[in-house]
């Protein structure tokens, strides 16, 4: 991987209009992943840097702290949610210096922060969460436990092993944690075999809550699965696409939804297999727009919103 360090000129902290993340204050280390994960829709930003090179903003710690503690700040800052359109915990040690010193800032002033992570977090991330557990909100992001899938989906992202390490860990810090099985491939991660396997293994991590979303098309997610998928994977995922419609979901103006009938089908077999192990189940709205489901909590912030819609069984799996 290129790494390309780079002056941030804009504000570090902004408000999205995305979904369960609305109004919340939010922020980004890198332009880029290394991780490259075939499915991610922020590969696909006009901005977006080149398959294999990662932008850093390596002034973003110092411009947080400026912002943070300016006088004329009128709205504040009680929770911040890391790195939306990529990962804090990329390998890159460069990466995960800004990444520690921008919590770092964060946790010091008392202010809470979220992360959703396919990574591995090292040690001195877990000693500095332990200093204020209660101000961190953890997931990890796992929707299966074969490398099969890792290799054809997420190829640069830790292993499932480490996750669930990472996951254990966390924990043991007292941090807050919630897996999020996101995107689920149709054919390839609901099948009832794999969605036991992986349920199994969290419940006996500790885990007691679950958040759920189908993949969903972008124009250019749909050109990367193309180029990076096999053609016999590629075409079967296709075919489950080709006769939805382009409609909005979340801030995109066009994007493809599995198929309600499949998706409900898909949530109900997550839904009975997660009951034999006491796991609840949330269904994301922000990627299914077009039933009822929760809203993602993420920290303070969920706490402080207003209600949204709630996921119902009996109305999500109509008879």
């Amino acid at each position: 991987m290129k790494l390309v360090e780079i002056d941030r000129k804009s504000p570090v902290l902004s408000r999205t209009r995305f979904g369960c993340l609305q109004e919340v204050f939010t922020l980004n280390i890198t332009r880029g992943c290394e991780f490259a994960c075939v499915y991610c829709y922020a590969r696909g930003y006009p901005d977006a840097p080149p398959l294999g090179e990662v932008h850093l903003f390596r002034n973003l710690p110092e411009k947080l702290t400026r912002e943070l503690d300016s006088p004329r700040r009128r709205n504040p800052v009680l929770w911040v949610a890391f790195n939306t359109a990529s990962d804090s915990f990329q390998m890159h040690p460069r990466i995960q210096d800004v990444t520690y010193r921008a919590m770092e800032a964060l946790l010091h002033r008392g202010i809470g922060l979220s992360f959703l992570t396919k990574g591995y977090v090292p040690d001195r991330f877990l000693r500095l969460f332990s200093q204020r557990p209660e101000l961190v909100k953890a997931r990890i992001g796992l929707v299966s436990l074969e490398d099969s899938y890792r290799d054809l989906f997420e190829p640069k992202a830790a292993s499932a092993k480490q996750r669930l390490d990472t996951l254990e860990r966390l924990r043991a810090t007292g941090v807050e944690v919630e897996v999020r099985v996101d995107p689920i491939i149709p054919f390839y991660t609901d099948r009832p075999e794999e969605i036991r396997q992986l349920l199994e293994t969290l419940a006996l991590k500790g885990v007691r809550s679950i958040t759920l979303s189908y993949l969903h098309l972008r124009p250019a997610v749909l050109e990367q699965l193309r180029r990076e998928l096999p053609p016999k994977e590629f075409r079967l995922l296709e075919s489950c696409f080709a006769a939805q419609p382009w409609t909005e979901v979340g801030t995109s103006t066009r994007s493809k939804l599995v198929p309600r009938p499949l998706r409900q089908r898909g949530y109900r077999r997550f839904q009975e297999i997660a009951q034999e192990f006491g796991l609840r189940v949330r269904i994301c709205a922000c990627k299914n727009p077009d039933m009822e489901a929760h809203r993602c909590s993420i920290g303070l912030e969920s706490r402080l919103a207003p209600p949204t819609r709630r996921w119902k069984q009996l109305s999500l799996f109509p008879c």
